[in-house]
Formats: structure tokens, sequence, C-alpha cells
């Protein structure tokens, strides 16, 4: 954390505020109370439910009095989900509290105890000093739509992982029973394919049956409007010739039934939640702006807002940049420099795949984009890789949208900017 970040987080805590470091737990929570002097005056044991919680806020408003303190901040890693509650009990209560990065928790401590040491006790302390000397973020509980947006869109690929394990399932099983089977259906999509793989999927089955009975047993499985027999009779005739197991068969033909239906459950479930972001995404002011873009579309404009949150929680474009993790960092000591422009790559690695993706889109799409991409990289001073290019072209994107945002205006793909700009 920059010098100039700490100075702006230490302005904000008043003189004589008391610091409570949490180490959370999924059972039993431990925090310790430090003075501006970093002296603990407390050590808190109290569990995860709400008499835990008041408990706590008891003991920590008798330390204010007892000093007296103006106030009490409460600092904690976002390790997981246990910090929303703590934050949210917080906040009715009107505490103030900040989060601290839990890899500057564990490399803070283990610069104070050379023999890395660590216990909750240890850890608490080490939250209450990062907060007391101003190493915190002033990320905060989302509120409102857009809470909801950022679960959405969490739930959204979750559920694209699922549906890609499953997918990766079936090729496997497939390839075991049919591995020909490709040559008929270019992918296992259609519902024809799907009903085969559900009733019938190995060859070495489907050549102890006549042609109609085989036909006849797929149509068992299919719920379609049409069964493309055609297509069966090829994949008939090329089970003759398969080398697909023998052995093992009816395990595998099982778990191939298991995982299609799992992949058509989670694929609906996906539409309904496809359904559920468009609503939540159209009712911000902001989606008419960033849509304005054409290469943006409803998930990657849904999964931006949902990344940043509020825009009016930033004051600029560049805390956009360094949440992306795409600013320049140094990287270098005396002589040696690991690269001309490394990118941070410490922020949201979601917001910054769209980024790049959407970048992508727009060299192809928009004039602007495609004309900077090019002159970075052949401009005779200091000439780009297509990478780094692309990395100055996510950084311009987010200047963007946060200018569209900002002025509340849709986006001019023949506005010019300035020769300085581009230089």
């Amino acid at each position: 954390m920059s010098s100039k970040n700490i100075s702006k987080n230490l302005a904000g805590v008043k003189p004589g505020t008391l610091h409570a470091g949490i180490d959370l737990g999924l059972e039993e929570n431990v925090a310790v109370v430090i003075d501006e002097q970093a002296r603990q005056l407390a050590r808190i044991r109290f569990k995860n439910d709400r008499e835990g919680y008041d408990q706590f806020k008891n003991r920590i408003e008798d330390l204010c009095q007892s000093k007296p303190a103006p106030q009490v901040i409460v600092a904690m890693e976002p390790t997981n989900m246990l910090w929303k509650l703590l934050a949210n009990y917080l906040e009715e209560e009107g505490i103030s509290y900040q989060l601290v990065n839990a890899y500057t928790v564990k490399k803070h401590r283990e610069g104070d105890q050379i023999d890395r040491s660590k216990d909750d006790r240890r850890d608490a302390f080490t939250i209450a000093d990062l907060s007391r000397t101003g190493k915190f973020t002033q990320t905060q509980l989302q509120h409102g739509t857009y809470a909801e947006l950022r679960e959405y869109i969490a739930l959204y690929y979750r559920l694209r992982r699922q549906v890609c394990r499953e997918k990766q399932y079936i090729w496997n099983s497939v390839g075991q029973l049919f591995p020909e089977l490709g040559r008929v259906f270019k992918g296992y999509s259609g519902q024809t394919v799907r009903a085969m793989l559900k009733t019938c999927a190995a060859a070495s089955q489907i050549r102890l049956l006549s042609e109609a009975e085989f036909i006849q047993q797929v149509r068992t499985g299919f719920d379609g409007y049409r069964l493309y027999t055609s297509r069966l009779r090829q994949v008939f005739q090329l089970a003759k010739t398969s080398v697909g197991l023998t052995q093992g068969t009816q395990g595998l033909q099982l778990a191939l039934t298991l995982h299609t239906d799992t992949l058509t459950m989670l694929q609906l479930q996906q539409q309904q939640l496809l359904a559920a972001i468009e609503t939540c995404f159209l009712s911000l002011l902001e989606a008419s702006f960033l849509l304005s873009v054409k290469s943006i579309g409803l998930l990657s404009g849904a999964t931006f807002l949902a990344e940043i949150g509020d825009p009016k929680r930033f004051r600029n474009a560049s805390q956009l940049v360094k949440l992306a993790g795409i600013q320049p960092t140094p990287n270098r000591s005396g002589k040696k420099q690991r690269s001309a422009t490394p990118m941070s790559h410490q922020g949201r690695p979601r917001l910054r795949a769209m980024l790049y993706l959407i970048c992508l889109r727009l060299i192809q799409d928009d004039q602007r984009f495609s004309a900077l991409f090019q002159q970075l990289q052949h401009r005779k001073a200091n000439p780009l890789t297509k990478m780094q290019a692309l990395g100055v072209l996510m950084n311009k994107l987010l200047h963007i949208l946060w200018a569209l945002m900002k002025q509340q205006t849709n986006y001019d793909p023949l506005y010019q900017p300035s020769a300085a700009l581009i230089s």
C-alpha cells in the first residue's frame, strides 16, 4: 500500500481511537483491542450469533468509556462469509469497521514472528495493528440492487464452472463407451444425442440390438420435437466397428445418464439466473450507459457493475484501475527489472478478464480502439507488445466507462481524443 493511501486512511481516524482486530472462526471469534501505542487492552472471545455480537459490542463500549476513547474501529479479514454477518451487525449498530488484506496479515505476522508462530491471538493482534497503522482497504458491504447483482453474478459463474465440469465428465464417459460418436454429432447439446447418451451410449450394447430396437430405446428418453433417426442409423452402423470398451459399460452408462441429467438441470438454472440478472441489471441507472458501448453485452455489463458495486464509492477512474489490478507496477531491484510495464494483477480477476475480452471485441468493432491498438505497437518511441497494448486499452476502457457513468451519457464511437491522449 502506498504512503499516500495510508495517509488518507489515517486522516479519517480520530486521536485516541482504539482498534479491535478480529480473527474470525466458524464457532468462535477472537478479538484483540489495542490503543494508539499498540498496547493490548483486552482480548475478547465471542460466538457467531446475536448474543456473541452483543457481548463484543458491550465490551468495546466499556473500553471506550474507561479509557476514554472517541471510538473503536473494528478490523477483520474478508476471508469467508462470516465477515459479512459481522459487518452487517456493525453497520446496524453504527460501529465503524475496516477490512485488511489476508496476504498482508500473513506477511506482517511473519515479519513480527521470526519463528512464524501462528494462533488466533497473534492474528487478531496483527489485524488490529494494521488498522492502527492505516493499512486497510475502503471496501464495505454492498447495498440494495448492487448487492443483489453481485450475488447473482457470483452464482452465475459458479453454475458455469459446474456446467463445464459436467460437460467434461460426459466427454470422458463417451470417449470410453463410443469414441467415434463425434463423427455423427458435433456436440452433445442436441435433444437426440442427449436421449441416446441417457439410454444407450455404449457401442458394445448397441451392437446387441437391431436398428429398430436401438432407435426405439433412444426414443424412450427423448422429450424434444423431432428425433433425428437418420443420424441414429449412422450411429448404429458406426457402432459395429467401434473400439469402445466392452467391460464396465453399465457403470459408465449410469454415470453418463446422471451427468446428462445434471447438465440439463444446470442449464435450465442458468437460463433462470440470466433472466434474473437481466432484470436486476437493467433496473440500475448505469446499465444504459454501459450498453451504449457496442462491444458490451448484458452479461459483461452486469459483471462490471457487480464487481465495482456502486460507482459513487469511487472518487476517480484510477481507483477502478487499481481495483481491476491493471495498473503498471514497478518490479525492479538495482539493475534488474522484471518487465518494462508489469501489470499488478492484484485486483479482481473476474473484472480484469471481462475488460480483456471487451477490448478484444472493441479492436474488431471500434475503429478508434483499433487505431490506438496499432499505434501503440508501431510508434517510434517505446513500442509495445500486443499484450502490453491490450493492457493500455483495458486501462483506457475503464476511464471511458467511468466517464460514461459519471457524466450519465452514452458512448460516442466518433469521438476523437486529442493527440496527447494517444501518444
